[in-house]
């Protein structure tokens, strides 16, 4: 059984606690049984009512990168690459306040730049393969739906959530006739 994420893991402590305590309890004198019967009903309601409290409050902790099918969107479900722009943003304001200025253009240059890098590590390996392909050279959506073995349709998809992200671009083949994809300059 993969254990990939918080909520299988309180699933696992409370279905080996609530055994523990079944198998403990007819153990236990008599006198303990009744006190020790409430907590063996009031701690699942406990844990239940903590994993609402977690869930409503800070439901994004509950899941981990891999859960999701586009990575990317755990980084929007955190606000991730809000919060390293934020970042960004102050060092940058510390190092103008330092007397060595910045234009705003270079200032856009490398939030773009970490942008674009957090958004390549987030990606899925079938992208990865797509951006590494480009990169050495442009190649037709059938090119690249052999190389990846998946249908023409699931490399368009790839091929849009990358140019999305600024990572490629279409381009006309050599003739004029079709159209190539590269990756982006």
């Amino acid at each position: 059984m993969k254990v990939s994420n918080p909520l299988t893991i309180i699933a696992i402590f409370a279905g080996v606690a609530e055994t523990l305590a079944t198998v403990a309890l007819v153990q236990l004198p008599l006198e303990i049984q009744s006190i020790f019967v409430y907590f063996v009903m009031a701690f699942p309601a406990t844990i239940v009512l903590l994993f609402f409290f977690v869930l409503y409050f800070k439901n994004t902790v509950l899941y981990a990168p891999s859960d999701f099918d586009d990575q990317s969107h755990y980084l929007e479900a955190n606000n991730l690459k809000e919060k390293v722009n934020n970042k960004l943003e102050l060092i940058f304001k510390d190092i103008n306040e330092r007397g060595s200025k910045l234009s705003k253009e270079e200032l856009n240059r490398a939030k773009s730049s970490l942008a674009k890098t957090i958004t390549k590590e987030t990606m899925s390996p079938s992208m990865l393969t797509i951006l590494n392909h480009l990169t050495k050279k442009p190649s037709s959506l059938h090119d690249l739906s052999i190389i990846l073995g998946v249908t023409r349709e699931r490399v368009r998809q790839l091929l849009i959530h990358l140019e999305q992200n600024g990572l490629v671009e279409q381009v006309k083949d050599a003739h004029g006739a079709g159209i190539l994809w590269k990756a982006s300059t």
